[in-house]
């Protein structure tokens, strides 16, 4: 847990303002409905660690008809941010892992300044280059 604590203290921007956080085992997975309320942008920042290594978990940002899927990987030295912009809920779900597999997934929620916001501003809908 340590470890997945400091990947994502490694991606912590200075602006950013904790709105939600947690911790849930790979065995249960995560399926969470986020308010992402006000007008500043939110991130929403995962790490995982695992017992069994190399494994990563899939993640899945959805809001309205927007989905996205993400590949994230245990045992990252940096936790995966994903931008969300404010404005209606957001869902974020991680499949249960097989059985055996032992490890947690940790995650936040924050708000950030908007200069703070890096590539793509909304990781559910998607941007284009």
């Amino acid at each position: 847990m340590k470890r997945a604590t400091r990947a994502l203290n490694a991606v912590e921007p200075d602006s950013a303002a904790r709105e939600d956080a947690g911790t849930a085992p790979l065995a249960d997975g995560l399926d969470r409905t986020f308010t992402a309320d006000g007008d500043r942008p939110y991130t929403f920042d995962i790490a995982c660690q695992a017992a069994a290594a190399p494994h990563t978990v899939v993640l899945t940002l959805a809001r309205g008809d927007a989905e996205s899927e993400w590949e994230v990987e245990c045992g990252d030295r940096e936790a995966d941010q994903f931008n969300i912009p404010a404005g209606a809920p957001f869902t974020a779900t991680v499949a249960p892992a097989k059985p055996g597999v032992d490890g947690l997934v940790l995650w936040r929620l924050n708000t950030v300044a908007p200069e703070d916001v890096e590539d793509c501003e909304d990781d559910v809908a998607g941007c284009e280059n």
